[in-house]
């Protein structure tokens, strides 16, 4: 065989394996990350969901790893004080635990400190629409200097209070509401990634090892850089509730959000799902298959207030539920 034969053949190789390693190239990254990096956020085995009707002394006595409040009392209105927080922090157990405030980045809200009423006739150029399914809260476009100003880098950003207020991370929603704005701005994906990297580092410079968990939006976690942004996943809905409220999702719906969820897991971060189910024995069945899918489970009432997710509930009436949705936004409204 001719020594030009022999370097072709060599070069033929290479490409092969090179074209065989190529969908395997982020293992040695997920490798490290799982050997080397701290989780300290794996250690929550339980997590409560809670935005309304927060008050501290009924939260102090939920048992629970990971608390997510809203960062304020009286409907949003009355940030918690430092030592509140505090208090949070110890369980009834008299051990330590996680305690993370709700920060929306897709979405501004009406009751929230930085809102002025002028914005309805003359709004900013970041101010969108009111949200159908969710009254006095309306889409951003978060690429946006303004609204960032606002979420997280201006001094007096909605980050910056909530860390003055010691709460060891956040919880963002919205994050999904890229999905929205594609067609008018093609870079939305891109820049909702953006965002939540550069709202974490600003986070982390403040506070090293403050916590950064997306809710929702897990299409997201095929990037490696929001992957490295974040700290976990929240996730609505998983198994039910996408059509009807209890009603078991599509399989396929359910295995595409899995797959999208085990790049997160690979790396060793938590998925904490919340689902809105209405029955003591279809929550306690969904529980256990959470659990075996490695996945730490909530059971909330829609509104998110700490009642009895199975006290009776108008789904037509009741914000958030799909029912609502389905009978205030017009056909062909995505939120």
């Amino acid at each position: 065989m001719s020594e030009q034969k022999s370097w072709a053949l060599v070069w033929l190789a290479v490409a092969a394996l090179f074209v065989l390693a190529w969908p395997y190239r982020d293992l040695p990254a997920h490798w490290t990350a799982v050997r080397y990096a701290e989780r300290p956020l794996k250690t929550a085995r339980s997590w409560h969901y809670q935005l309304d009707r927060v008050n501290v002394d009924k939260l102090v006595a939920i048992p629970a790893g990971l608390l997510v409040i809203d960062y304020a009392k009286q409907e949003g209105k009355l940030p918690l004080t430092r030592a509140e927080v505090e208090r949070l922090k110890i369980g009834p157990d008299g051990r330590g635990r996680f305690v993370v405030a709700y920060l929306s980045v897709g979405e501004s809200e009406e009751y929230r400190f930085y809102w002025n009423d002028s914005w309805k006739t003359s709004p900013p150029d970041w101010l969108g629409e009111e949200n159908c399914a969710w009254p006095k809260a309306r889409r951003v476009r978060y690429w946006l200097a303004g609204w960032k100003d606002i979420n997280f880098r201006a001094p007096d950003s909605y980050l910056r209070r909530i860390i003055d207020a010691g709460f060891d991370g956040v919880y963002l929603d919205r994050v999904d509401i890229y999905e929205t704005f594609q067609k008018e701005h093609p870079s939305a994906r891109d820049d909702m990634v953006e965002h939540v990297a550069e709202l974490a580092r600003t986070a982390r410079r403040l506070k090293p090892g403050f916590f950064v968990i997306p809710q929702n939006g897990e299409a997201l976690l095929d990037d490696a850089n929001y992957r490295f942004a974040i700290d976990g996943q929240g996730k609505e809905s998983l198994l039910h509730g996408g059509t009807a409220t209890a009603k078991r999702n599509a399989r396929d719906d359910i295995q595409s959000s899995l797959n999208l969820l085990g790049w997160l897991q690979y790396e060793g971060k938590p998925i904490f799902a919340v689902e809105y189910l209405l029955d003591k024995h279809h929550i306690a069945a969904t529980a256990v298959e959470l659990r075996h899918l490695h996945i730490v489970p909530a059971f909330e009432t829609r509104a998110l207030d700490g009642g009895d997710p199975t006290a009776p509930l108008d789904l037509k009436t009741e914000v958030g539920t799909p029912e609502r949705t389905t009978k205030e936004c017009p056909p062909g409204t995505s939120w």
